[in-house]
């Protein structure tokens, strides 16, 4: 029987999708609705203000929920800001699911050590983030001004990069990218919980650019002309996320593709997109599906090896997202993950970031 969120994940994103027992999620999604949008009314006219912070702020947000791949486009952005444009840089982070309390800021890697090396600790985006960076410090806190002041007073970060927060108001942002992803989009088009929207549409136009993440589409053009129509921007690029390599989780040894039997496991925000990949590849016996961000136990990693020797298979496959959670669970049998590689299609959003912050950075 699938579990009630992947049940409503499924119907977010069927737009034609109508059933009287969503009846009183629509009930439920006219009140958020009168909520989100008195929130943004009464920051517009400046009754509640965005607080402005030191560091020049680049927030990297979505409107749905579920992943769209913004955590490696934040690396992406860290690295070209930290390596390319040489300024202190910091990425900011909720530390959703973390065992951290993230009223407090939490320093998961200053520019040369990782402090955590446990994602049930720290969180699995912060621990993504800090593996896949260099000279990029990386916070956690639910109070992002707290979180940016303390990167600039403590490490003397001159930009911060907010993972997530596109609907976050107390802190002023820079330049805010919205990250959409190419098939999914906008799902049935309405506000949660009846759809997958954190905000409507419209309030799109508080992003400065547009980021659409292709997974594997074959029409990733006409889905960039849709995106671009309706929401009437041209500052919009493609970031395609192509396979790198496999790799044992064990050793870091890569491994070469073959169509070897394997049973696949997440628990990603679009995890349908990930077994795709591999069934490019491999022969996939079985798939595992988990809530995102499900923090893994040892019972879960057993009931999974369970299941491979029940199909008589030797490997499991998993991302990296995934893998940060397991590495202290995982036993005998050989577990893989698959790195994929963020690949923009045109450097315009790189050009516009560094001329944003050199005007605003002296």
């Amino acid at each position: 029987m699938k579990n009630i969120k992947v049940f409503i994940n499924e119907y977010h994103y069927k737009k034609s999708s109508k059933s009287l027992i969503f009846l009183p999620l629509g009930i439920i999604a006219i009140f958020y609705s009168l909520a989100i949008l008195t929130k943004n009314f009464l920051y517009k006219i400046r009754v509640l203000k965005e607080k402005k912070v030191k560091p020049f702020v680049i927030c990297v947000g979505n409107l749905t929920t579920g992943g769209v791949g913004k955590t490696p486009i934040v690396c992406e952005i860290a690295n070209y800001v930290a390596n390319t444009l040489g300024k202190k840089t910091a990425i900011i982070s909720r530390g959703y699911g973390a065992k951290l309390n993230n009223k407090n800021v939490n320093i998961i890697k200053d520019y040369q050590r990782i402090y955590f090396n446990d994602a049930q600790i720290c969180g699995d985006e912060p621990l993504l983030c800090a593996r896949n960076t260099t000279n990029c410090a990386v916070l956690t806190c639910s109070n992002r001004v707290k979180a940016a002041n303390f990167a600039h007073k403590n490490f003397g970060a001159e930009v911060v990069i907010m993972d997530d927060g596109f609907s976050n108001r107390k802190i002023k942002k820079d330049f805010t990218i919205l990250v959409i992803d190419s098939k999914k989009q906008f799902g049935n088009g309405a506000l949660l919980p009846l759809g997958p929207l954190r905000e409507p549409v419209f309030e799109a136009k508080r992003a400065n650019y547009i980021v659409i993440t292709n997974k594997n589409s074959e029409n990733i053009q006409k889905s960039k002309e849709e995106i671009s129509k309706k929401l009437k921007t041209d500052k919009i690029s493609v970031c395609n996320f192509i396979e790198d390599y496999f790799y044992n989780i064990k050793n870091s040894l890569q491994i070469k593709p073959s169509n070897q039997k394997v049973g696949a496991f997440c628990a990603i925000g679009q995890p349908e997109q990930f077994y795709n990949y591999l069934k490019k590849h491999f022969e996939v016996a079985f798939v595992k599906t988990f809530e995102d961000h499900h923090l893994y136990n040892q019972n879960d990693i057993n009931e999974i090896i369970k299941t491979a020797r029940e199909n008589n298979i030797n490997s499991l496959i998993t991302t990296q997202k995934d893998e940060v959670k397991i590495l202290p669970l995982f036993k005998d049998l050989n577990f893989i993950s698959l790195k994929l590689k963020a690949q923009f299609d045109d450097e315009k959003l790189f050009w516009i970031i560094e001329r944003e912050i050199k005007n605003e950075i002296k």
